[in-house]
């Protein structure tokens, strides 16, 4: 199944995009040209999704995650 056909994960996935100030459209384009960071990102917000966290835990997160990694 693709996301778009998912509509609660895909509602989630692009509210969490939005918050990260990432255009969803370059986004998915560049996860399905295996882009390291956008792959990265999406593999962060599917897996929080699965764990049933909320828009704003996984908002959070990801926020820190990324600057783990950035320091």
């Amino acid at each position: 199944m693709k996301i778009q056909e998912d509509e609660p994960h895909y509602q989630f996935t692009l509210n969490v995009l939005k918050a990260l100030h990432l255009d969803a459209g370059s986004f998915f384009d560049d996860v399905a040209n295996d882009a390291p960071y956008e792959v990265q990102i999406y593999k962060w917000i599917d897996k929080l999704y699965k764990q049933g966290k909320s828009i704003d835990e996984a908002i959070e997160l990801i926020h820190r995650v990324r600057r783990f990694f950035i320091l």
